[in-house]
């Protein structure tokens, strides 16, 4: 393990927590325990808080998977805590040990603030009140998720914290007319954010399916177990498919349907329950649904004040789509309407620059009639885009093992009937998830992991195979324990285990792991065994698919009763959450009130003529100015914009010579 920096000091440099106390002292005089002083973060000078808006549109260097820097009092407890043997309880206060089940698996009005909601918006208003109030809204959703962190105390997760990605998330789920979801079958609670269905299902009101993704790396038994598990357990799923990469025997897997053909067939299949039931349930309520054909213009007493639709079908004068009161549809923008006088009209690409990758601002974001969009979300690394490479038959995007590779949404057609959106992915801030298993499930990239020991620990407790075994370890006495110590590796907790004569096998532990692999590997830095690189090699293989090892899931007597469907009183409650203003916006000068000024003029300075500002080059301009004159054709507001700034320096005696020649290059002319 590399030293670190400063004096250094004697003993191991692994003893990094081998001194923390239970009790945190702050500057103030106060004292909090040290759950509490864990999951606050550590904030730097690039901190994401600090620019959670970033820029309007996406770019693909703004669209960077950005994470919440980790608190090195954090990482130091959690090597200390390496070196407890494996079977023993980690005695950490911070940790969070919480195991997921679908009986804790909670969808409620609860959920839904650990998923930032987009404001409402039109094609009419400008890019930049758009871009002001995302902005706000995303600053007081991670203040709330911060607090939540806080409160609940111990190590934070990780979670998305640029604006940018959780903007192709929105975009997507609003163009879709089924979301899918993408879950790693290894852990599919791990994959599945319960604020994600519940924005599908309760808020958007729009159908989900699951798809079991990489099950060549599970069991047939367990893929078909889990995928019934999350069928009846999992409140708003309309079915289950499996897919994989590499060739497996389907019918293992019955009665899980597998394939491309299978979900595209479930895709179409709920997509029209869900209309039939979209159209009942306007007929209920006596409102006819309309064509979705542009509105006539009109007054505003001559607009309806809701229009149902089951999906997003362009934008509309005068609308916002969005979930009220009434459901899911078109609401009359009031607010817009009150301040028309007060916005400045913008050209069409300025307003369409607001939702990129969209069409015209006449013909929305349609689809070809009689197609449906199948918009595909998930986390990172769950196989995205290798599902949709697979479900098109050929490689039309681009697949890394990097958290964060797919930037923005991109559209492709499947047939005439099937679209298809990929999505970058997007890690939930969730209480219930620890850290290491985030690592193991490749939602956090390698290169921020800080320390392996925790994340190895995990793959030991929940690979199918002992992992010394695969690795190819072999086993170690108390002899080569004392031997590791007294290099400097504080690989194994010697209180801890009862093994007393040299001869005797230990059990292992994520740092006596580390510790033997790089002996065996020549893995050697300071005369010592390279730990950190031991162990990044170890995560490594299990991110390569390596090291098999999955989540075992629930039995049928353990599995949560199907909840009661939202009601309207939920639907109600969802119109004004996280409802934004356009406080503290200053719009911007349209086009039309700024004229003729030059780019100077535009920032509160002094305008100068064209070109670099040489002898030579007023000359070159007032000769063609001149010619231009004598053919009519000369620009009347080029011609009137004088040198007023550079004769005025002339006048006060900067250069007498440059002034005497300019004076005479003037006359001349």
């Amino acid at each position: 393990m590399p030293r670190s920096k400063g004096k250094a000091q004697k003993g191991s440099a692994l003893k990094l927590g081998g001194g923390l106390a239970k009790q945190v002292k702050p500057q103030d005089g106060q004292t909090m325990d040290f759950r509490t002083a864990a999951a606050m973060p550590e904030f730097t000078a690039i901190d994401p808080l600090a620019h959670a808006g970033g820029k309007r549109v996406a770019t693909n260097t703004g669209m960077k998977t950005t994470f919440a820097s980790e608190s090195s009092l954090n990482v130091a407890r959690r090597i200390n805590n390496a070196s407890i043997p494996l079977g023993q309880d980690v005695e950490d206060d911070a940790a969070v040990t919480e195991e997921l089940s679908l009986a804790k698996f909670d969808t409620s009005r609860e959920a839904r603030r650990f998923m930032p909601r987009r404001p409402d918006w039109s094609f009419e208003i400008s890019s930049g009140r758009l871009h002001h109030r995302e902005t706000e809204m995303f600053k007081n959703w991670m203040a709330d998720v911060q607090k939540s962190i806080l409160d609940r105390g111990g190590y934070p997760p990780a979670y998305e914290t640029n604006l940018q990605v959780w903007r192709q998330l929105w975009r997507v789920l609003e163009r879709c007319h089924v979301a899918v979801v993408v879950l790693d079958a290894r852990h599919p609670l791990l994959h599945l954010p319960p604020a994600l269905v519940h924005h599908v299902r309760r808020t958007l009101k729009k159908p989900l399916v699951l798809v079991l993704n990489k099950l060549d790396a599970v069991e047939p038994a367990t893929a078909a177990q889990w995928a019934a598990a999350l069928q009846a357990g999992v409140p708003g799923v309309n079915g289950v498919v499996g897919h994989s990469k590499e060739d497996v025997h389907q019918a293992a897997f019955r009665p899980l349907t597998m394939g491309r053909d299978a979900l595209i067939e479930l895709c179409h299949k709920v997509h029209l329950e869900h209309t039939a039931e979209m159209e009942a349930a306007a007929a209920q309520k006596q409102q006819p649904t309309p064509a979705p054909v542009p509105m006539p213009e009109g007054t505003c007493d001559d607009m309806q004040d809701f229009m149902p639709a089951a999906t997003f079908a362009g934008a509309r004068s005068g609308y916002v789509f969005r979930v009220g009161d009434e459901g899911l549809g078109y609401y009359k923008d009031q607010v817009q309407r009150s301040r028309k006088s007060e916005v400045p009209k913008t050209r069409n690409a300025t307003a369409a620059a607001a939702v990129p990758n969209s069409a015209s601002a006449g013909d929305g974001i349609l689809v070809p009639d009689g197609s449906i969009m199948l918009g595909l979300v998930g986390h990172p690394n769950v196989g995205k885009s290798s599902l949709i490479n697979s479900i098109m038959g050929e490689k039309v995007v681009s697949v890394k093992a990097t958290p964060g590779h797919t930037k923005t949404l991109q559209t492709l057609r499947l047939d005439e009937k099937t679209c298809l959106c990929d999505s970058p992915g997007v890690v939930f801030p969730r209480l219930e998830v620890s850290r290491e298993a985030q690592i193991i499930g490749m939602l956090v990239p390698l290169a921020q992991v800080r320390e392996p020991f925790s994340a190895i620990r995990w793959v030991m407790e929940h690979a199918t195979k002992p992992l010394p075994e695969l690795l190819g370890l072999k086993a170690v006495n108390m002899k080569r324990v004392r031997e590791l110590h007294e290099c400097g590796v504080d690989c194994l907790r010697l209180d801890l285990i009862e093994a007393e004569a040299e001869s005797d096998l230990v059990p292992w532990s994520a740092m006596l792991l580390c510790a033997q692999l790089a002996s065996q590997r020549g893995f050697m830095q300071g005369g010592r065994p390279d730990v950190m690189k031991a162990g990044t090699e170890i995560l490594e293989r299990v991110l390569q698919g390596r090291v098999p090892y999955s989540v075992l899931p629930p039995s049928e007597k353990d599995l949560p009763s199907r909840p009661a469907p939202t009601s309207a009183a939920d639907a109600s409650e969802e119109s004004d959450w996280q409802a934004c203003d356009d406080e503290g916006f200053e719009s911007e000068e349209s086009e039309d009130s700024v004229g003729d000024k030059d780019l100077l003029e535009l920032f509160g300075k002094e305008a100068k003529g064209p070109g670099r500002g040489s002898i030579s080059s007023t000359r070159r301009f007032r000769r063609k100015q001149k010619a231009a004159e004598l053919a009519g054709e000369a620009d009347p507001a080029r011609t009137l914009r004088d040198y007023a700034g550079r004769l005025k320096e002339i006048e006060q005696g900067v250069n007498k010579s440059v002034a005497r020649h300019t004076w005479d290059a003037l006359i001349i002319c």
